[in-house]
Parts: structure tokens; sequence; C-alpha cells
């Protein structure tokens, strides 16, 4: 369940009443991981559904799996999820809050460049993203405290969306969907909700998402990492604008 109604004291205008309000929800995931003799085990803060994907996208962003044939077996329960993998890993014994995604982890997973150099997008689909984006949002509507992620092609059609409080966890499940469905992110773009932060462009970069969108403002780790990995990230895109803060070389703009 993506949200919660919850009892609140409302005041504006001068005037105070007790009413109901939908509210996110957020609770722990126990994630724990088996190989032969070796188990382990940590706990994501994350949104209730798609915690399949969720598990996917995230071992697959720290490096613990390959891709899905590297997963034996996965169990789901309430709250908790079991996986089996084929080959020994690595996972940090902590808890990972709904707002980082590489907080405590002790190495930075491998980054794949493997970007697409003749991708190219026209400025008037990015510009048109956030709007299709905030179509699907169901939750964030209802709540106002949900991110989003959504994968589309270069001609701005949509593919799969995911929801979260946490905006790595939402990139999570839709890396988790790709996977799943055996789709290669060569040549789609990530759009998301909120700002970029280091650990957005990890994830993109070990998928091989060649262009990242945001609505808000990028970190400097950020804009470092999209030039290393060969990533375009593109920040505030809204109001009928947008910055290129690496790789403007994909970008056509529609120039008057």
């Amino acid at each position: 369940m993506s949200e919660r109604r919850v009892e609140v004291l409302r005041y504006e205008e001068g005037k105070s009443w007790v009413q109901e309000d939908e509210i996110a929800s957020e609770e722990p995931l126990k994630l724990t991981v088996v190989h032969g003799e070796t188990s382990r085990s940590i706990y994501i803060m994350r949104t209730p559904g798609d915690d399949d994907f969720l598990v996917l996208g995230f071992l697959f962003t720290q490096g613990a799996i390959r891709g899905i044939d590297d997963i034996e077996l996965m169990q789901l329960h309430d709250n908790s999820v079991k996986v089996k993998v084929r080959s020994p890993f690595q996972l940090r014994d902590t808890m990972v809050n709904s707002s980082c995604g590489v907080c405590s982890s002790s190495s930075i997973p491998f980054v794949q460049f493997r970007q697409d150099e003749t991708l190219k997008v026209r400025s008037s689909v990015l510009m048109d993203l956030p709007r299709k984006m905030r179509s699907f949002q169901r939750a964030f509507l209802e709540t106002g405290g949900m991110h989003a992620s959504c994968v589309f092609d270069v001609n701005g059609n949509p593919l799969f969306i995911a929801e979260d409080v946490g905006r790595h966890n939402a990139v999570d499940k839709v890396i988790g969907k790709l996977l799943k469905a055996g789709k290669d992110a060569h040549d789609l773009i990530l759009q998301v909700s909120g700002r970029v932060g280091y650990e957005i462009i990890q994830k993109a970069a070990m998928i091989g998402f060649p262009v990242v969108s945001a609505i808000s403002a990028p970190t400097s780790s950020a804009v470092e990492l999209s030039h290393i990995a060969g990533i375009s990230l593109v920040g505030f895109v809204r109001e009928g604008r947008l910055n290129v803060y690496s790789h403007p070389e994909r970008i056509v703009f529609d120039l008057n």
C-alpha cells in the first residue's frame, strides 16, 4: 500500500479543523541474500509495492548481481524478500534509508560505460517528459510526498514508471522492470522527479542510460560522474526550459 490515511489538524485562513489526509507510506523491507552457506540481511526503507523490482534493481546497481540470470530464487513475503543467487556476492550490513542509495557503502560498484554516442534527443521531447510523468504519478497526486522515475524512448513514449518515497528507490524499481523485461537501456531516457545526486547517476550508468533528465538541479558529483560515464545530464526541465550539464552533443535544440 503506497499511501495511508491519517488524522491531521489543518489550519488555513484563520480557521482550524480536523480532517483525514493521505500520506506516503514508508516501511522497512528486510532483504536477505543467500549463496551457499553465506547469508546477509539488510533493511531498506521504502514505499511498499514493486518490491521484486526494487530488489532486482538494487542488487544490480550495487554490483551484487550482473543480471536477472544471476538470481536462482526470489521469495516475497510481507515486508521481506529472500533472494538466492548463483554467484558469490558482497552486500553491506546496514539500514538503507529512503533518501540515500550509496550512504555507508564501503565501495562504489563498478560503473559501466556503454552509452550510445550517436543517440540524439530533441529538446522539445525532453521538456514534455515531466508533464507525461506526472500524468502517471497516482500516489504523488494523492499524497504529494512521492518521488517518481520514468523510462521513455527517444520519442517521448513512456515505457516504465515507479514511485517511492526515496528517489533512488524509484530508480531501482524502474531498473528492475527493465531487467525483468530484458530491455537494454542504451537508447532510452531516465526521467526523475526532484534533484539528481551521485547515486542516481551511478545507477543510471550501471545499466547504460545515455540520457538522464531531472525536474530539479544536479549535484556537483552527479555532474562530474556524468562527464566520466558519458551520460547527457539535463536538469531544471520545467516551464519551457532546461540546462544541459554534460555531453550536450546528444541534445538537438528546437531553435526559433
